[in-house]
């Protein structure tokens, strides 16, 4: 008997663009607009994103309590609005900080302890994009998106320009 195909094929659709509303991004200095633009940049490429196919761009604003991220097609109607409530993703953000610190400190426990770290940096921004793709399911997207959109809520939330470390697997403009 053959094997059936996968009913769900993943689509790699090219998102045109992804804004972050205005008063967030006129707050920024110059250095976090940038960390937002590479980490805009690796979530819309073509050859990574998986995502709805009728996908054309994607609004994200913030507010004191969440994040509403608007996803429209070409013609500009809106597809599906989510709102994550800052809460929802606030211990995975606390823990990959602080993990991120405590590679940054450099302590004198060594290579191993570094590695160790690092891994465990993996290992949260991995159940943070499985929360992310539970949240966002309405965008279908895969892990591997989710993971990239994770990257990206974090340092609109908090400003890792000043996180030394961050950036250990990022590939840069």
């Amino acid at each position: 008997m053959a094997k059936q195909p996968d009913r769900r094929q993943d689509v790699r659709v090219p998102l045109r663009e992804i804004l972050i509303d205005e008063a967030t991004r006129s707050g920024a200095s110059a250095p976090r607009q940038m960390e937002w633009d590479v980490a805009i940049h690796e979530l819309v490429d073509p050859l990574e994103l998986v995502m709805r196919s009728d996908a054309d761009s994607l609004s994200i604003s913030l507010s004191q309590q969440d994040t509403v991220l608007e996803l429209r097609g070409a013609d500009g109607e809106t597809l599906e609005t989510v709102t994550v409530p800052h809460d929802a993703l606030n211990d995975f953000i606390a823990e990959y900080v602080d993990t991120v610190r405590q590679m940054a400190r450099g302590d004198s426990a060594g290579l191993a302890r570094l590695e160790a770290l690092d891994m465990a940096k993996k290992v949260v921004h991995d159940k943070a994009g499985r929360r992310l793709k539970q949240l966002l399911r309405p965008f279908q997207i895969d892990h591997p998106t989710a993971r990239r959109f994770f990257t990206l809520l974090l340092c609109l939330r908090i400003d890792t320009t000043r996180l030394t470390g961050v950036h250990g697997h990022r590939r840069f403009l």
